[in-house]
């Protein structure tokens, strides 16, 4: 195997690990909304009938640009926990409020996540790795 077959097959794991680190952050992304989530402390979705929940969805406009959205109208007063009439009660066991403002806030964490789980810690003396 020669040098440039050493760069396409270099060029063809990175390119893999990017595809994979993107739906990565996606997928976690969307399970961190819904579900809730370690990583980001959000606590998904609250379930009454489970209309909310069911309706998150994942959409790739381009290879490179993903949407994670619902169109269910009272999201948003789910997500603030108030509506135009006052606070609401969670009545729901599981779930909570502010599932997409928590998700958004630790984006990084999210990327760092699933970039270490893709990658692994192979860049050494960037996290105080052995020089």
């Amino acid at each position: 195997m020669g040098f440039a077959d050493d760069i396409r097959a270099f060029n063809r794991k990175i390119e893999t690990q990017e595809r994979d680190i993107f739906t990565g952050v996606v997928d976690l992304a969307h399970e961190s909304i819904v579900e809730g989530s370690q990583v980001t402390g959000a606590p998904g979705q609250p379930v009454d009938t489970g209309a909310l929940k069911g309706s998150w969805i994942k959409s790739y406009p381009s290879k490179d640009e993903a949407v994670i959205s619902t169109n269910v109208e009272y999201a948003p007063y789910i997500e603030d926990g108030r509506n135009d009439r006052g606070e609401f009660t969670l009545r729901s066991e599981v779930g909570g409020f502010h599932s997409l403002a928590l998700t958004l806030a630790s984006f990084q964490r999210i990327v760092e996540t699933v970039t270490t789980n893709v990658v692994g810690d192979e860049s050494g003396s960037a996290t105080g790795g052995n020089a």
